[in-house]
């Protein structure tokens, strides 16, 4: 895009349509280690750097100098990866928050020989926040919207 002569913000626009939705595929129901989440933002911002033109620079002393990742992130119109990711188990955990199934895990006692580890409670979803959206009506989320 960038060859194309395309602004910043509308090779953020594509990478957000096309690439992101692909890299984010089922991220809502993930359960990301830190280290893998640090992945996945080294290659958001290092593709936010392409899109803005910006790139590490080598000084003569031979230490990097790395552009801001705010400023270049704010340049393409991007947020950070957990951000997205946070809109995505927002949206889930809205979608089942009222479901007669997820009332009975939330109230069921683990049986005896069963799993201790319950993945989906590690999930960072506010689902207080979430019961009350769904009790006002539909909620659009835009992730243009600062939190």
């Amino acid at each position: 895009m960038r060859a194309e002569n395309a602004s910043p913000r509308v090779c953020g626009m594509f990478y957000k349509a096309t690439v992101q939705s692909i890299l984010l595929f089922g991220s809502e129901t993930w359960n990301l280690s830190p280290v893998s989440l640090k992945s996945l933002e080294g290659f958001h911002i290092r593709a936010a750097w392409r899109m803005a033109g910006k790139r590490p620079q080598k000084r003569q002393d031979g230490k990097w100098t790395y552009p801001n990742s705010a400023a270049v992130l704010d340049k393409v119109g991007l947020k950070t990866i957990a951000h997205y990711i946070g809109i995505r188990r927002q949206h889930i955990a809205s979608l089942i928050v009222n479901k007669p199934i997820f009332q009975s895990c939330v109230d069921g006692v683990r049986r005896r020989g069963s799993g201790v580890r319950q993945f989906w409670w590690a999930q960072s979803m506010d689902l207080e926040t979430a019961r009350a959206a769904r009790i006002a009506g539909p909620v659009v989320v835009s992730d243009d919207e600062e939190e």
